[in-house]
């Protein structure tokens, strides 16, 4: 906890051993993974607004590996830094600066001031350096950071005030079968392996271990009375798995989405299903039923499911981190919750919920004029399996190809693109006849930069609105730093009430047959205000990790 408006604290990265339960086998297995202080999650970091976040980050990795491979190729698995997810604060110097570089056996300093003004909520700090960040997740390295007091927070209300907190961070690690964390497969020439075949990048956890753990153990049990109303502040923690999560014989009852209060609590029908990607947070209150015992379950993603709870646009939510990792027979029991005990019946809450400080309202953003309209793209391109006709494949994938070519990968060739683009930047009609090449003269990077942003024209105080465009077969979860948005319509389709979030799954396309050209887009479309108090560089990317790591990100800069 902070003191005196200072959280100070040292966090250590190292490898650590731990002891997991297995729930497939029942045995406990030795793992061996990259940690925070040597654990399977951080330490839970509380503050105030206006409280100022000092960290001594400590490395104590081993040196990265000698022979690596070049150029945009994963790499550097043991150099990190520190992402403070949801906090709306300066993005350079040694605040949330995702472009540091902590190398071992190095000492950094963090200094993350946070504005008085800042809304309370449920927010979580990790790792973010390009390339090695899946690496960072599939051991456990992240922690909650929550933001309590000051206007409009959720405690306000008596009936959240009375209610028990309980933080659920639900994760999942992954190693090969001795219990280490193996990195990329120095070799891999796609993004998944060919069938029997060990060419992927993720390959080397063919057959391998995973483990979904809630706050570093497997399945905990929690207990309840009878009537009891309880508080659950659950975070996606997993580096790309889409979560599902609902609760046997029960509703949750919604209160905030990535830390930011809903206009009035959304109550879900019984074991209906909230959805969460990668990097979202949830606040919700649970009321405890009759005694018994109930299970806390991750339902298998192929179901059918809104993006929000508000119900806009079901449909599969599947998220394809990559086809070398295992999969989990679902559901998957994340906790077990055990009702007894003598009654105690507590009232939920009911009516409007306090409005977050530090945001604009609803009302406020969606009346102002627009200083900007952008079109973000998520795309894929291969040259096999379903795409190895050209035909098959998004215009600008030949363009794209020939400009991230063998010389760009480190000397060996990658044959898939995992991009997030300006969907405005259409280049031309290639004046040859080339079905491998149809557009030619794209004008901005399809791949992640540090060398330029993506647009130059964003400036601090413009009010944006943009529309994702999801132009391949998987949802990806759309995250952005330092500003949060306000979300208006899923698929087209209007929210009832305009929902804020830092992260969103932007729906998978749908139909085709194959081609992707003939498939309907999945879309989400926002608007946001840039903070002129933080002007800087900042990215936003797809929270399936092992796509960020290949460069499925972009920087962008707000001028002041």
């Amino acid at each position: 906890n902070s003191r005196n408006g200072v959280l100070s604290t040292t966090l250590e990265t190292l490898i650590a051993t731990n002891f997991i339960e297995n729930s497939e086998t029942g045995e406990i297995d030795e793992v061996n993974t990259p940690t925070y202080n040597g654990n399977l999650i951080g330490p839970t970091l509380r503050i105030s607004p206006g409280d100022s976040i000092q960290i001594d980050l400590i490395n104590n990795f081993p040196d990265n590996p000698e022979d690596q491979r070049l150029g945009a190729f994963p790499k550097n698995p043991f150099t990190t830094n520190f992402h403070s997810h949801g906090l709306i604060v300066s993005p350079g110097g040694i605040s949330d600066n995702v472009f540091r570089r902590m190398e071992p056996d190095t000492t950094s300093e963090i200094q993350i001031d946070v504005g008085s003004d800042h809304h309370s909520g449920t927010f979580w700090y990790h790792p973010h350096k390009h390339g090695s960040v899946s690496f960072s997740f599939f051991g456990g390295m992240m922690g909650f950071l929550i933001v309590e007091g000051g206007p409009g927070d959720l405690n306000e209300v008596p009936e959240i005030a009375a209610a028990k907190e309980i933080l659920m961070a639900i994760s999942v690690i992954r190693t090969d079968t001795n219990g280490e964390v193996p990195f990329v497969n120095e070799d891999a020439d796609q993004a998944n392996s060919d069938t029997g075949a060990t060419n992927g990048l993720w390959s080397t956890f063919q057959n391998s271990n995973f483990y979904y753990l809630t706050n570093g153990v497997t399945n905990p049990t929690l207990k309840m009375r009878p009537g009891e109303v309880q508080r659950w502040r659950i975070l996606n923690a997993a580096s790309g798995e889409t979560f599902p999560i609902a609760l046997e014989g029960h509703s949750l009852h919604i209160l905030a989405n990535d830390g930011i209060n809903q206009e009035e609590m959304i109550s879900l029908n019984v074991e209906e299903a909230y959805v969460m990607g990668s990097g979202n947070r949830v606040d919700l209150l649970v009321k405890a039923g009759e005694p018994g015992t109930y299970k806390l379950q991750v339902l298998d993603p192929a179901g059918t499911y809104s993006v929000t709870p508000q119900g806009i646009a079901p449909g599969p939510r599947r998220a394809r981190i990559g086809l070398d990792f295992p999969q989990p027979t679902y559901p998957v029991t994340v906790a077990t919750i055990v009702v007894e005990g003598s009654e105690k019946n507590m009232d939920l809450q009911d009516g409007p919920l306090p409005q977050n400080s530090g945001l604009l309202t609803r009302q406020q953003m969606l009346a102002a004029p627009l200083d900007a309209e952008r079109n973000m793209a998520f795309e894929t391109c291969g040259q096999r399996r379903q795409q190895a006709m050209p035909e098959n494949r998004l215009p600008s994938c030949g363009w794209y190809f020939d400009l991230y070519d063998a010389d760009y990968w480190g000397g060996l060739p990658f044959t898939n693109l995992l991009m997030a683009r300006d969907a405005d930047d259409t280049g031309i009609p290639n004046p040859v006849v080339d079905p491998e090449m149809p557009r030619i003269d794209y004008q901005k990077q399809g791949l992640f930069t540090s060398d330029e942003p993506l647009f130059d024209d964003m400036f601090g105080g413009n009010f944006e609105e943009w529309t994702l465009i999801n132009r391949t077969n998987s949802d990806h979860p759309f995250h952005i730093h330092v500003n949060p948005f306000l979300i208006t319509h899923i698929n087209g389709q209007a929210l009832p009430e305009p929902e804020w979030r830092d992260s969103i799954l932007v729906p998978a396309a749908t139909g085709g047959g194959g081609n992707i050209n003939l498939a309907d887009f999945g879309t989400v479309t926002f608007r946001t205000y840039l903070d002129p108090l933080f002007p800087g560089d900042f990215v936003f990317h797809c929270h399936i990790l092992t796509h960020e790591d290949v460069g499925m990100m972009q920087k962008l800069t707000v001028l002041p």
